[in-house]
């Protein structure tokens, strides 16, 4: 069984299965390993990971920790902050974007083929939901098992863009085009082999590097298509360039970051970062937010004071 740990928990005698690194360099590199003695644990609390995932039938467990399912959890959790009908609201709504946003996914992964008309529909519909729900319909869509969760992240982060957008002041056909960057950012991850993009442990160097060709891949599957604005273009591309010019593919920094990326990039770290897995809890989201304002260099920090102030301190998301 795995469970994601903050560094504060770890002991001498857990065995780690995975971490989450700062830089992906470090990531490529890790390997699994039993912590034999606390040399161990001062050198990760002093080192850039940001968690660890440990696998309690190899090493020991967290004291005191609950045998809860995770999933069971997340569902109190749920109804500790929303009401049972904005719940049902929310997974209705993911329940008719669906067919629209798989039916995107399916095209773009048989075909190498940006459906726009479904992926126009899916938007829309995301739209209409986060005129008030947008807690609840985010809230939702952390839950994740493996086969839906470049479904789920894609719809979450479309939701993420469209709220934020509206909180930055755009009118509504710009908010329409951020909406639609979201959904679409990952979606050249559909060129990916599905034994690179769901390897269970660690990526080569190479494999590493097959992924990071993936904003490219949907950019140009996107832009093949010849409807999309070129701010969608622009989303695909450079969601993971990063300010201090460390990102990729193109390495551009600052200013030279077109500003919807910059906004993607924001939205897209905070919604992998407060994903819940059925077998380990997401970061909370005040955990979430820390790490993204003391990850200096990686985001338009005007941005992500706004996003902070706009949609986490107001109460948009919890």
């Amino acid at each position: 069984m795995l469970k994601r740990i903050p560094l504060n928990q770890l002991r001498v005698g857990m065995f780690i299965n995975d971490m989450e690194f700062a830089t992906e360099i470090d990531a490529a590199r890790f390997r699994p390993f039993l912590v034999s003695k606390g040399d161990d644990v001062r050198r990760l609390a002093g080192s850039h990971v940001r968690s660890v995932v440990i696998d309690i039938t190899k090493g020991i467990d967290v004291v005191g920790a609950p045998t809860r399912e995770v999933s069971a959890s997340f569902e109190a959790q749920l109804l500790n902050v929303f009401s049972r009908g904005e719940i049902n609201r929310a997974r209705q709504s993911i329940q008719e974007v669906g067919p629209h946003l798989r039916h995107m996914l399916q095209d773009a992964r048989v075909n190498g083929y940006f459906a726009d008309e479904a992926a126009t529909s899916a938007v829309e519909r995301i739209m209409l939901e986060t005129l008030d729900n947008t807690g609840a319909l985010v809230a939702v869509a952390k839950l994740k098992e493996k086969d839906e969760t470049t479904f789920l992240h894609s719809l979450a982060v479309s939701a993420l863009m469209i709220a934020f957008g509206r909180c930055l002041g755009h009118g509504q056909n710009e908010v329409r085009v951020l909406g639609l960057g979201g959904l679409v950012h990952d979606l050249g991850k559909m060129a990916i082999p599905d034994d690179v993009l769901n390897k269970p442990g660690k990526l080569t160097a190479e494999e590493m590097d097959l992924v990071r060709t993936h904003p490219q891949k949907g950019y140009e599957m996107v832009a093949k298509a010849g409807s999309a604005p070129p701010e969608v273009l622009d989303i695909c591309r450079f969601h993971h360039e990063r300010y201090d010019g460390g990102g990729y593919p193109d390495r551009l920094s600052g200013r030279k970051i077109p500003y919807v990326a910059r906004v993607a990039a924001i939205c897209d770290v905070y919604e992998v970062l407060t994903t819940v897995r059925p077998y380990k809890p997401a970061f909370s989201q005040a955990e979430a937010i820390n790490m993204m304002m003391n990850s200096p260099g990686h985001f338009d920090q005007k941005l992500l004071s706004a996003f902070v102030s706009n949609m986490v301190i107001s109460g948009t998301l919890h």
